[in-house]
Order: C-alpha cells, then sequence, then structure tokens
C-alpha cells in the first residue's frame, strides 16, 4: 500500500494522542463532519474525531440496544474502556437521534472538564445561518472560558487558512482519480482520508504533500477496471474497500462521510469568518441529516460524472436512519441516471468480507 504510513498513523492514533497531551496540549473529541473544527484549533486545542471499532462491544451494550448502528456503540465501548482517556472535552452536533443520546451517556460514565451540545439547523437557510451564527457564538466562548485562550478572528482567520489549505491537498489527492490510470487505489486514498481525521491539520498536510511528490505517473494496472464511486456513512474496515478492489473494481471517487463530504469545499477566507464559518457547515456538508435531499444527490451525480463513473456501491451503518431514510430514493435516482447501485447494509463489529466479496464480484463483473 503506498499510504501505509497513513494508515500506521491511524492505527496508532491513541499513541499519538497521548503523546502530544504528554507534550501540553489539550485533546477535544467531536463526532460528526459538522463539527466546526476550526473554531476548537483557534483556541489552541487539538480536534480529534471519534471513530468507532472492529473489536467485539462489551460495556457499551449496558447503555444502548444492540439496535444502535456499531459506529456508535463502538466509539462509547472505546470511550468506557479508556482508549479515549486522553480527552479533555467532547463536542456533540445535533445530527442525528444517537449523536444526541451519546451526549447524555457519555457526560454521565466518563466525567470530563469539558462538554458541548451544538445545536444545528436541518436546512442552509439565511434564517439558519444566523442562527448558528449565534449558537456558534456561545460554542466560542465555552471555548475561551475552558482553554484560557482568547479566539480573536486574527486566530480564526489563522485556523481557516490552515483546514483549507489541509482540503485543498486532499483535494489534489482525489484529482488523481480522474486519470486513465490513478496512481492511488481506493483504499490507498481512504487510508488518507481517515489519518486527516485524527491529527493536527498541519502535521497531515505535510504528509499528504510528501506522498504527492513521491507518487507515479500511473498504476501498474494491466487491464481496464469499471470505474466505481463508494457512497454513504462511515466505517472502520479498509478491507472493505480492499476486497472491492481485489474483485477488480476500481475506486476512483467516494461521497463518504469521512471521505470527499468531510474534505470537500472549504471555509470562504475572504467573509467574515464567524458567519463563513456557519455558511460552509450548513450548506456545503451535503449530509442525510440536513434535507432536502436533492443538493445531496446533485453532489453524488456531479462527481459520478467528473469522475467517469460506472456503478455506485451505497454502504451504510445498519440501523443509521438518516442514510437510510432517502438511500431508496436516492439509488433509483442514480438508476434512472443510468448508473447501476450496488446496496450494502454494513455493521462495524462481526464484518466478514466473505458474502459481501461475493455480492461485490457479482456486481463488477456485470459492469465489464
Amino acid at each position: 500500500m503506498i499510504s501505509s504510513e497513513f494508515y500506521e498513523s491511524y492505527r496508532n492514533r491513541h499513541q499519538l494522542a497521548e503523546g502530544w497531551r504528554q507534550r501540553g496540549r489539550k485533546l477535544v473529541g467531536y463526532f460528526c463532519s459538522l463539527t466546526p473544527e476550526e473554531l476548537i484549533y483557534a483556541a489552541g486545542l487539538i480536534p480529534v474525531r471519534i471513530r468507532g471499532t472492529a473489536e467485539n462491544i462489551s460495556l457499551a451494550d449496558a447503555h444502548l440496544p444492540s439496535f444502535c448502528c456499531s459506529y456508535m456503540r463502538g466509539a462509547l465501548d472505546q470511550g468506557l474502556k479508556g482508549s479515549y482517556g486522553y480527552l479533555d472535552g467532547l463536542v456533540f452536533p445535533k445530527t442525528c437521534d444517537m449523536t444526541r443520546v451519546l451526549y447524555s451517556i457519555w457526560k454521565r460514565n466518563l466525567p470530563l472538564p469539558y462538554y458541548w451540545f451544538l445545536p444545528l439547523p436541518g436546512q442552509g437557510t439565511d434564517e439558519a445561518v444566523e442562527y448558528t451564527m449565534h449558537e456558534l457564538g456561545l460554542f466560542r466562548e465555552s471555548l475561551e472560558d475552558f482553554s484560557g485562550n482568547r479566539i480573536t478572528d486574527e486566530s480564526l482567520d489563522c485556523a481557516i487558512r490552515i483546514y483549507n489549505q489541509n482540503r485543498s491537498l486532499v483535494q489534489e489527492v482525489y484529482e488523481l482519480g480522474t486519470r486513465e490510470s490513478p496512481p492511488l487505489s481506493g483504499s490507498d486514498v481512504f487510508a488518507v482520508e481517515i489519518a486527516g481525521l485524527v491529527m493536527p491539520k498541519e502535521e497531515h498536510s505535510a504528509m499528504v504533500r510528501n506522498l504527492l511528490r513521491r507518487l507515479p505517473e500511473g498504476s501498474n494496472s494491466g487491464r481496464s477496471s469499471p470505474r466505481l464511486m463508494v457512497t454513504g456513512n462511515n466505517f472502520e474496515s479498509i478491507e472493505l474497500l480492499e476486497t472491492i478492489e481485489d474483485c477488480g473494481g476500481r475506486i476512483v471517487i467516494n461521497d463518504l462521510d469521512t471521505g470527499s463530504r468531510y474534505y470537500g469545499a472549504g471555509v470562504a477566507e475572504e467573509r467574515e469568518p464567524m458567519r463563513a464559518i456557519a455558511e460552509r457547515y450548513l450548506r456545503e456538508v451535503r449530509c442525510p441529516c440536513k434535507h432536502p435531499a436533492e443538493s445531496r444527490l446533485e453532489r453524488i451525480l456531479g462527481l459520478a460524472q467528473s469522475y467517469r463513473v460506472k456503478g455506485v456501491i451505497t454502504v451504510v451503518q445498519k440501523y443509521c436512519d438518516t442514510h437510510l431514510y432517502d438511500r431508496p430514493w436516492i439509488e433509483s435516482r442514480l438508476r434512472e441516471e443510468g448508473l447501476p447501485v450496488l446496496s450494502i447494509e454494513h455493521s462495524d463489529t462481526g464484518w466478514t468480507s466473505g458474502r459481501f466479496r461475493t455480492m461485490a464480484q457479482a456486481f463488477i463483473e456485470m459492469l465489464e
């Protein structure tokens, strides 16, 4: 794997975080791509995305039923087992029923110096932007009180530039997928993406620059493979993408919560920073918790056209109501546009590649 250093950083994320804390840094965990990390960063804190696990879940079952998504159950299980013991705080944006419920469960069972629940509207209207600016103002004040650092417009502008630069570099990685023979596989790109969720953006940007400098001109594939898009929410197992590639598919782009939706459009640097942040997170992060769903469909179709996609594989966590609600409509619209779709419901825990491999292989053979 060309990007193995990224995957190793992700696998060792807890050890890396412990090192940052030992050097005197404070770390704040967060859920979901709708958390405005720029504000956390501008307060001198390190934002760390809370992730799931492929390990067996034991402690979380005392707090959540088994019909909750395995990502949220796995994240809570890691918290209860002490894997996130280095955190100084947690931020929960209002994006789904599970984030609302987990806020109180984490706060009751894992006492930390800082907790914040961030209400977010379901639409991106002008009124919603004004409301979000008010809520971000309260969030900003709470971070200042907790960190002891004042978040000035200058520090916020700096954070926005650093995050935008990181997004631009990852966009360069995505652009490689438009080539006839991309030098990175879909699993390589996934490793690049998830590493950026759990480390300071300057470090991740330096790694991405180095990767782009040493990439070969094209892949070593000797045959033409069907060009695929993977869309959905999030999953822990990189083996899922490797299985698709082993079956002969070429993943050239994704529409994932931890992928291109997260690294999408930047914050407008010429605008007043708080308004620009509110507009970016309300209008540019095309998540199913936002409605109506037309803008998300338009984005998927636009990516499919730009990357010359021949088929779409949707991977959704079981019991994820927000994604499962609009998935039938989106998949029917994709088929109407001539894009074959393979639909998968996934669970991080207990995942095995056998049945999925059979389905992926049949789908890819149909496209060839």
